[in-house]
């Protein structure tokens, strides 16, 4: 694709994603390496970019959705697909059609008839303290004495998933997460089901517990070279994992304004000086966050330049009157680097109040991605 002729567009930096994989799977001792792709894996394009992980040594693939997961199918991705999020008992003839394994816990599988159950490899998700998906470690009895009256069904894999794994001084927490695991699959192998797969381990826990890792390790965020925190980052930022995107628009317009001159919606800011500043076509349609509005900054001609009043649906103004001789078309930079400058998702989410994973995996999909 020729960005030439793109106003707003992403970069995916192919090399950046095949160091992190090795990274990982040099780390990993033998694991099977999960790579999760939900959300248009993490803002960076679901099909290329799944397709990148598996030609750089990832295993698995893992998705939010069957949507998703079908999506790969479609584009010739042959590696074994795990839905970790819902799927309904209504649509598992898609799942047995394309070969797409699926999470179990929901007590609906039983009171839902469907001849499809049978033929799918099931991953049962245990709540070990988080309070979200899975079947709690208290209710496992029943729940498997209803799963008996289901003899045909193959149960291949049995995981759980931390709440805090990336809270490096407050472990305590996670570890009572992978003691009551542990304690499930004691249940489980009590009741004579011992699946074949067993996984804990996101990226967090893949760092910061590693003996959660077991049989297969999920990597998201680690692959895309993103951090839960800075002080994640300060302890396993030596392994050399980076950011794999980068978020460009152009310039489209440049004007002066004088003092005083208010710019965008609600006159929320007017500027303090006489100023040159450039219209950019990019606003919280595309995902640049309306948060952003008055403290957000991009990079133009390597030099950083403010945000000026509210960003709109599809546009936004900045402040260039320190930059020199910026005309129509010059780019600039929302996320990534220019000269000696950068701007990071981790630097966006810090403003916002939220996470860098937010940041990312909120740009428009529609945008166009480029893998360099």
């Amino acid at each position: 694709m020729d960005r030439a002729n793109l106003k707003t567009w992403i970069e995916v930096s192919k090399a950046t994603l095949e160091n992190n994989v090795r990274v990982i799977r040099r780390l990993s001792q033998g694991k099977i390496i999960m790579a999760v792709v939900k959300s248009n894996a993490y803002g960076h394009g679901l099909v290329e970019t799944a397709k990148l992980f598996l030609k750089y040594g990832a295993d698995w693939i893992g998705t939010d959705n069957l949507n998703e997961a079908v999506a790969l199918r479609k584009a010739k991705v042959k590696a074994p697909i795990l839905v970790l999020g819902y799927t309904p008992v209504e649509a598992l003839a898609l799942a047995v059609k394309n070969k797409i394994k699926l999470t179990l816990y929901g007590e609906e599988f039983f009171k839902t008839a469907s001849p499809h159950k049978r033929h799918i490899d099931w991953h049962l998700k245990i709540d070990s303290g988080m309070s979200r998906q899975g079947v709690l470690s208290e209710d496992l009895p029943v729940f498997i004495q209803n799963l008996k009256n289901f003899p045909d069904i193959k149960l291949e894999g049995v995981f759980t998933h931390f709440a805090n794994a990336d809270d490096i001084p407050r472990l305590a927490y996670a570890r009572t997460q992978l003691a009551n695991f542990h304690g499930a699959l004691a249940v489980l192998e009590a009741n004579g089901i011992n699946p074949k797969i067993i996984h804990a381990a996101a990226t967090p826990a893949f760092f910061s517990l590693p003996e959660a890792s077991f049989d297969l390790i999920r990597v998201g965020i680690g692959f895309y070279g993103l951090w839960p925190s800075d002080k994640f980052q300060e302890s396993f930022g030596g392994f050399g994992l980076e950011p794999a995107l980068s978020w460009k628009t152009r310039v489209v317009q440049v004007k002066k304004i004088k003092k005083g001159t208010p710019v965008g919606y609600g006159i929320t800011e007017k500027v303090r000086r006489d100023s040159t500043i450039a219209v950019l076509p990019v606003g919280y349609y595309d995902g640049f966050f309306r948060g952003l509005s008055s403290i957000g900054r991009v990079l133009i001609h390597e030099q950083s330049c403010k945000i000026l009043g509210r960003v709109s649906m599809n546009l936004c103004v900045a402040d260039v009157s320190a930059v020199s001789a910026v005309k129509v078309w010059d780019e600039a930079v929302l996320i990534g680097q220019s000269g000696e400058e950068k701007i990071t998702p981790e630097e966006i989410a810090q403003k916002l109040g939220t996470i860098s994973y937010e940041v990312v995996s909120r740009i428009n999909p529609l945008l166009p991605r480029i893998y360099l």
